[in-house]
């Protein structure tokens, strides 16, 4: 019961304070050209999307027209209620149609994209957005190496949330060092799914042991009425 309310809590953090945009290696996205730059050319979104698909093999590609200025498209991904930017190009900025292309690493079962630009006045353009399913194997995880590893069955896109509530690493790849983690109960958010493991203090050589559980009851409950 006190693991639940704790989840409870921890959600409504997470869904009343937005993701900071990452790139898939876990830093900062880095925006082409200051935001002074783009206050200073009064470059607005304007463009219109003439196509957007989604490959098997995980290349998202769309063509746009009418963009009045070069401003970065950022590609959004919606994974466990919430869009996240996993990565963006640099848009040529001309009104003639302009082909984009991100390699990015599907999930399991549906997968949903997007793309937005946002110019000077704040305002943010978005495409609408693409589904596209995947039948590739849903993927698992393990805590391994001495509790110091945990390690995913194949490449996904996960994000770690302390018990704060406060992202600890977020990004692509198929295992993640938790040696250095403090105590207490961390959120997992991996192939679209959300697990967790909790790290305790002991009495031995690894100082904190982490521990792997299922995804609480409810939870499950929620994403099957969906």
């Amino acid at each position: 019961m006190k693991r639940a309310l704790y989840v409870l809590s921890f959600l409504a953090f997470v869904f009343l304070f937005p993701f900071s945009l990452r790139s898939g290696n876990g830093k900062n996205l880095k925006t082409e050209g200051s935001e002074n730059d783009n206050k200073t050319e009064k470059i607005i979104a304007t463009f219109d999307i003439q196509s957007f698909k989604i490959s098997k093999e995980g290349m998202v590609s769309w063509t746009s027209k009418n963009e009045s200025g070069s401003l970065p498209f950022i590609l959004e991904q919606y994974i466990f209620d919430k869009w996240v930017a996993i990565a963006k190009v640099k848009g040529v900025g001309s009104p003639t149609p302009n082909s984009y292309s991100i390699p990015i690493i599907l999930n399991s079962g549906e997968n949903k994209f997007r793309v937005k630009q946002k110019g000077y006045d704040k305002m943010s353009r978005f495409s609408d957005a693409v589904t596209f399913y995947s039948k590739k194997e849903a993927v698992n995880y393990i805590i391994k190496n001495k509790n110091q590893l945990l390690e995913f069955s194949s490449d996904t896109y996960f994000i770690v949330y302390n018990p704060y509530g406060a992202i600890v690493k977020q990004g692509y790849g198929n295992s993640l060092n938790i040696s250095e983690y403090a105590k207490g109960y961390y959120c997992l958010v991996y192939d679209n799914k959300l697990g967790g493991f909790e790290k305790k203090k002991v009495l031995f050589k690894n100082t904190f042991y982490p521990i792997e559980i299922n995804t609480p009851r409810f939870l499950k409950k929620r994403k099957r009425r969906q």
